[in-house]
Protein backbone atom coordinates (compact mmCIF):
# COMPACT_ATOMS: atom_id res chain seq x y z
CA UNK A 1 0.00 0.00 0.00
CA UNK A 2 1.69 3.65 -1.32
CA UNK A 3 1.42 5.91 -3.32
CA UNK A 4 0.58 5.84 -6.94
CA UNK A 5 0.66 9.12 -7.52
CA UNK A 6 -2.67 9.36 -8.87
CA UNK A 7 -6.05 9.85 -6.54
CA UNK A 8 -7.05 7.02 -4.60
CA UNK A 9 -10.80 5.82 -4.57
CA UNK A 10 -12.04 6.22 -1.20
CA UNK A 11 -14.26 2.71 -1.39
CA UNK A 12 -9.89 1.22 -1.68
CA UNK A 13 -9.29 2.39 1.59
CA UNK A 14 -12.30 0.47 2.72
CA UNK A 15 -11.27 -2.88 0.94
CA UNK A 16 -7.59 -2.47 2.09
CA UNK A 17 -8.72 -2.04 5.85
CA UNK A 18 -10.89 -5.07 5.48
CA UNK A 19 -7.73 -6.85 3.99
CA UNK A 20 -5.47 -5.91 6.55
CA UNK A 21 -8.28 -6.54 9.29
CA UNK A 22 -8.56 -10.54 8.01
CA UNK A 23 -4.50 -10.77 8.26
CA UNK A 24 -4.53 -9.73 11.55
CA UNK A 25 -2.71 -6.57 11.12
CA UNK A 26 -1.13 -4.04 13.28
CA UNK A 27 -0.04 -0.58 12.38
CA UNK A 28 -1.61 2.22 10.89
CA UNK A 29 -2.70 3.36 7.25
CA UNK A 30 -1.46 7.04 6.48
CA UNK A 31 -3.82 8.33 4.39
CA UNK A 32 -2.96 12.15 2.33
CA UNK A 33 -5.33 14.29 0.48
CA UNK A 34 -8.75 15.54 1.32
CA UNK A 35 -9.24 15.36 4.60
CA UNK A 36 -6.08 13.03 5.06
CA UNK A 37 -5.84 11.13 8.75
CA UNK A 38 -5.13 7.81 9.91
CA UNK A 39 -6.62 4.72 10.76
CA UNK A 40 -4.48 2.49 13.32
CA UNK A 41 -4.40 -1.23 13.90
CA UNK A 42 -3.77 -3.76 16.52
CA UNK A 43 -3.95 -7.21 15.93
CA UNK A 44 -6.68 -6.83 13.02
CA UNK A 45 -8.93 -4.70 15.48
CA UNK A 46 -9.62 -0.90 14.74
CA UNK A 47 -8.65 0.99 17.98
CA UNK A 48 -8.67 4.58 16.78
CA UNK A 49 -8.94 6.83 13.50
CA UNK A 50 -8.30 10.53 13.59
CA UNK A 51 -8.91 13.34 10.93
CA UNK A 52 -8.68 16.85 10.73
CA UNK A 53 -11.94 16.98 9.26
CA UNK A 54 -13.71 16.09 12.33
CA UNK A 55 -13.42 17.31 15.89
CA UNK A 56 -10.55 15.47 18.07
CA UNK A 57 -10.25 14.45 21.66
CA UNK A 58 -8.80 17.83 22.89
CA UNK A 59 -11.57 19.48 21.37
CA UNK A 60 -14.81 17.10 22.43
CA UNK A 61 -13.18 17.76 26.09
CA UNK A 62 -12.57 21.03 25.73
CA UNK A 63 -15.61 22.34 23.87
CA UNK A 64 -18.16 19.89 26.00
CA UNK A 65 -16.90 21.89 29.43
CA UNK A 66 -14.87 18.51 30.83
CA UNK A 67 -11.52 20.16 30.60
CA UNK A 68 -10.09 24.02 30.41
CA UNK A 69 -7.56 24.22 27.45
CA UNK A 70 -4.57 24.26 29.51
CA UNK A 71 -5.49 21.56 31.56
CA UNK A 72 -5.47 19.78 28.12
CA UNK A 73 -2.43 21.24 27.59
CA UNK A 74 -0.73 19.86 30.53
CA UNK A 75 -2.30 16.55 30.41
CA UNK A 76 -0.51 16.01 26.98
CA UNK A 77 2.81 17.60 28.16
CA UNK A 78 2.70 15.36 31.01
CA UNK A 79 2.02 12.17 28.82
CA UNK A 80 4.75 12.56 26.54
CA UNK A 81 6.99 10.40 25.49
CA UNK A 82 4.80 7.92 26.72
CA UNK A 83 1.68 8.75 25.52
CA UNK A 84 -0.34 7.36 29.25
CA UNK A 85 -3.54 9.97 28.17
CA UNK A 86 -6.07 7.19 29.43
CA UNK A 87 -4.36 6.54 32.19
CA UNK A 88 -4.31 10.15 32.93
CA UNK A 89 -7.66 11.24 32.21
CA UNK A 90 -9.37 8.15 34.43
CA UNK A 91 -7.04 8.86 37.20
CA UNK A 92 -7.93 12.25 37.14
CA UNK A 93 -11.25 11.73 37.13
CA UNK A 94 -11.93 13.83 33.89
CA UNK A 95 -13.51 10.20 32.37
CA UNK A 96 -14.48 7.02 33.50
CA UNK A 97 -12.63 3.80 31.08
CA UNK A 98 -16.50 3.01 29.65
CA UNK A 99 -16.80 6.95 29.18
CA UNK A 100 -13.61 7.25 27.62
CA UNK A 101 -13.82 4.37 25.49
CA UNK A 102 -17.34 5.38 24.42
CA UNK A 103 -15.75 9.00 23.14
CA UNK A 104 -12.79 7.30 21.69
CA UNK A 105 -15.35 5.25 19.62
CA UNK A 106 -17.59 8.28 18.59
CA UNK A 107 -14.32 10.33 17.26
CA UNK A 108 -13.28 6.94 15.33
CA UNK A 109 -16.67 6.29 14.10
CA UNK A 110 -16.47 9.88 12.79
CA UNK A 111 -13.34 10.26 11.19
CA UNK A 112 -13.73 7.13 9.54
CA UNK A 113 -16.83 8.36 8.26
CA UNK A 114 -14.79 11.13 6.69
CA UNK A 115 -12.24 9.26 5.44
CA UNK A 116 -14.25 6.42 3.77
CA UNK A 117 -17.21 7.88 2.32
CA UNK A 118 -17.70 11.37 1.54
CA UNK A 119 -20.21 12.07 4.05
CA UNK A 120 -18.94 15.81 4.78
CA UNK A 121 -18.73 17.20 1.49
CA UNK A 122 -15.71 17.46 -0.85
CA UNK A 123 -12.95 15.08 -0.62
CA UNK A 124 -10.24 13.00 -2.43
CA UNK A 125 -7.13 10.71 -1.67
CA UNK A 126 -4.45 11.58 -2.68
CA UNK A 127 -2.36 8.19 -1.58
CA UNK A 128 -2.11 5.79 1.16
CA UNK A 129 0.63 4.06 3.15
CA UNK A 130 1.31 1.65 5.74
CA UNK A 131 3.40 1.75 8.89
CA UNK A 132 4.12 -1.45 10.70
CA UNK A 133 5.16 0.02 13.47
CA UNK A 134 3.05 2.48 14.60
CA UNK A 135 0.65 3.03 17.07
CA UNK A 136 -1.88 5.01 19.51
CA UNK A 137 -2.27 4.74 22.76
CA UNK A 138 -6.31 4.40 22.17
CA UNK A 139 -5.75 0.52 21.96
CA UNK A 140 -5.00 0.34 25.58
CA UNK A 141 -8.74 1.04 25.70
CA UNK A 142 -10.54 0.38 22.45
CA UNK A 143 -10.81 -2.18 19.74
CA UNK A 144 -13.24 -3.00 17.24
CA UNK A 145 -14.14 -5.75 14.96
CA UNK A 146 -13.81 -4.03 11.29
CA UNK A 147 -16.47 -5.40 9.90
CA UNK A 148 -19.37 -4.37 12.48
CA UNK A 149 -17.31 -0.86 12.08
CA UNK A 150 -17.92 -0.95 8.12
CA UNK A 151 -21.67 -1.93 8.41
CA UNK A 152 -22.11 0.83 10.98
CA UNK A 153 -20.48 3.24 8.34
CA UNK A 154 -22.79 2.34 5.42
CA UNK A 155 -25.85 2.66 7.50
CA UNK A 156 -25.04 5.60 9.10
CA UNK A 157 -24.32 7.14 5.60
CA UNK A 158 -27.22 6.00 4.46
CA UNK A 159 -29.19 7.73 6.87
CA UNK A 160 -26.99 11.15 6.40
CA UNK A 161 -28.13 11.15 2.73
CA UNK A 162 -31.91 10.52 3.36
CA UNK A 163 -31.50 13.20 5.99
CA UNK A 164 -29.77 15.52 3.04
CA UNK A 165 -27.85 17.59 5.72
CA UNK A 166 -24.51 18.66 4.83
CA UNK A 167 -21.79 20.07 7.09
CA UNK A 168 -21.89 22.94 5.16
CA UNK A 169 -25.55 23.87 5.95
CA UNK A 170 -26.56 26.37 8.00
CA UNK A 171 -29.67 25.26 10.35
CA UNK A 172 -32.73 27.62 11.45
CA UNK A 173 -34.59 26.74 14.29
CA UNK A 174 -38.61 27.64 12.78
CA UNK A 175 -40.83 25.79 15.48
CA UNK A 176 -42.00 27.75 18.45
CA UNK A 177 -39.68 27.19 21.83
CA UNK A 178 -37.56 24.64 22.27
CA UNK A 179 -38.76 20.77 21.30
CA UNK A 180 -39.47 19.13 24.35
CA UNK A 181 -38.89 15.33 22.47
CA UNK A 182 -34.79 15.79 22.22
CA UNK A 183 -33.89 13.27 25.05
CA UNK A 184 -30.62 13.27 24.56
CA UNK A 185 -27.90 16.27 26.39
CA UNK A 186 -25.82 16.50 23.01
CA UNK A 187 -29.02 17.08 21.01
CA UNK A 188 -30.17 19.68 23.56
CA UNK A 189 -26.78 21.92 23.25
CA UNK A 190 -27.30 21.72 19.45
CA UNK A 191 -30.69 22.73 19.63
CA UNK A 192 -28.73 25.70 22.02
CA UNK A 193 -26.68 26.60 19.49
CA UNK A 194 -28.42 26.97 16.37
CA UNK A 195 -28.57 30.62 15.40
CA UNK A 196 -29.24 30.28 11.50
CA UNK A 197 -25.52 31.50 10.43
CA UNK A 198 -23.18 28.88 12.06
CA UNK A 199 -22.87 25.88 9.72
CA UNK A 200 -23.59 22.34 10.89
CA UNK A 201 -19.81 21.46 10.50
CA UNK A 202 -19.33 24.87 13.32
CA UNK A 203 -21.80 23.79 15.39
CA UNK A 204 -19.95 20.15 15.74
CA UNK A 205 -16.57 21.75 16.47
CA UNK A 206 -17.88 24.79 18.71
CA UNK A 207 -19.86 22.29 20.46
CA UNK A 208 -17.44 19.27 21.19
CA UNK A 209 -19.95 16.98 18.94
CA UNK A 210 -19.27 14.40 16.52
CA UNK A 211 -20.00 15.80 13.43
CA UNK A 212 -21.91 12.81 11.86
CA UNK A 213 -23.76 12.97 15.26
CA UNK A 214 -24.53 16.34 14.69
CA UNK A 215 -25.42 16.47 11.20
CA UNK A 216 -27.99 13.04 12.25
CA UNK A 217 -29.51 15.34 15.02
CA UNK A 218 -29.95 18.58 12.73
CA UNK A 219 -31.53 16.19 9.90
CA UNK A 220 -34.38 14.99 12.41
CA UNK A 221 -34.86 18.97 13.30
CA UNK A 222 -35.65 19.36 10.32
CA UNK A 223 -38.19 16.04 9.50
CA UNK A 224 -39.94 16.92 12.76
CA UNK A 225 -40.76 20.37 11.26
CA UNK A 226 -38.41 22.13 13.51
CA UNK A 227 -35.99 23.56 11.63
CA UNK A 228 -34.77 24.43 8.04
CA UNK A 229 -31.54 24.17 6.87
CA UNK A 230 -30.44 26.96 4.28
CA UNK A 231 -28.06 25.18 1.58
CA UNK A 232 -24.94 26.70 0.11
CA UNK A 233 -25.52 28.61 -3.66
CA UNK A 234 -22.43 26.57 -5.18
CA UNK A 235 -21.84 23.20 -3.64
CA UNK A 236 -18.40 21.24 -4.43
CA UNK A 237 -18.72 18.59 -7.19
CA UNK A 238 -18.51 14.87 -6.89
CA UNK A 239 -18.36 13.97 -3.50
CA UNK A 240 -21.57 14.49 -1.31
CA UNK A 241 -23.45 11.32 -0.58
CA UNK A 242 -26.24 11.39 -3.33
CA UNK A 243 -29.52 13.01 -1.14
CA UNK A 244 -32.84 11.40 -1.24
CA UNK A 245 -35.24 14.14 -3.00
CA UNK A 246 -37.35 15.69 -0.64
CA UNK A 247 -40.41 14.60 -2.57
CA UNK A 248 -39.42 10.99 -2.58
CA UNK A 249 -38.49 11.16 1.08
CA UNK A 250 -41.77 10.27 2.04
CA UNK A 251 -42.44 7.44 -0.42
CA UNK A 252 -38.63 6.18 1.22
CA UNK A 253 -38.62 4.88 4.16
CA UNK A 254 -35.40 6.61 6.98
CA UNK A 255 -32.51 3.93 6.42
CA UNK A 256 -32.39 1.42 9.97
CA UNK A 257 -30.22 2.92 12.51
CA UNK A 258 -27.39 0.05 12.57
CA UNK A 259 -26.31 -1.27 15.92
CA UNK A 260 -22.81 0.56 17.28
CA UNK A 261 -20.03 -1.80 17.02
CA UNK A 262 -19.30 -3.68 20.39
CA UNK A 263 -16.37 -2.23 22.18
CA UNK A 264 -13.75 -4.15 23.49
CA UNK A 265 -10.03 -4.47 24.58
CA UNK A 266 -7.46 -5.77 22.95
CA UNK A 267 -5.99 -7.31 25.45
CA UNK A 268 -6.93 -9.72 28.72
CA UNK A 269 -6.19 -7.03 31.75
CA UNK A 270 -7.12 -4.03 32.40
CA UNK A 271 -6.23 -0.70 31.20
CA UNK A 272 -2.21 -0.38 31.72
CA UNK A 273 -0.78 2.18 33.76
CA UNK A 274 1.05 3.64 30.33
CA UNK A 275 0.28 2.60 26.74
CA UNK A 276 3.19 3.24 23.96
CA UNK A 277 2.30 5.13 21.07
CA UNK A 278 3.39 8.33 18.32
CA UNK A 279 3.70 11.14 20.17
CA UNK A 280 1.17 13.54 19.17
CA UNK A 281 1.67 16.58 17.09
CA UNK A 282 1.64 20.07 19.37
CA UNK A 283 1.84 21.53 15.76
CA UNK A 284 -1.40 20.20 14.43
CA UNK A 285 -2.69 21.11 18.25
CA UNK A 286 -2.24 24.77 18.66
CA UNK A 287 -3.66 24.97 14.72
CA UNK A 288 -6.95 23.25 16.08
CA UNK A 289 -6.77 25.62 19.06
CA UNK A 290 -6.27 28.53 17.11
CA UNK A 291 -8.97 27.84 14.64
CA UNK A 292 -11.11 27.40 17.64
CA UNK A 293 -10.57 30.62 19.10
CA UNK A 294 -10.81 32.21 16.02
CA UNK A 295 -14.20 31.12 15.50
CA UNK A 296 -15.45 31.55 19.46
Amino acid sequence: MADSGRPVPADRIASELAGLARRGTSGAIEISGRPGGIIYLNRGLLTFAESPAVPDLGTRLVRSGRLRPEAWDRLIRQSRPDGAVAATLIAGGIATEAGLQQLLQSITLDAMLALTTPFAGQGSVAGTWFAPRRSHWAEAVLAMDVTSVQAYLEHMTQRLAWYNVTSRGCPRLSGAGRPDWLVHRDQRAIVGRIDGRTTVGELAWRGGFALHETMESVGRLVQAGLCTVTVPDTAPAGSAPVPVPPAARGMVPEPARASLPQRSHPGDGGLPPQARATPMDFALLQRVRQGLQQMS
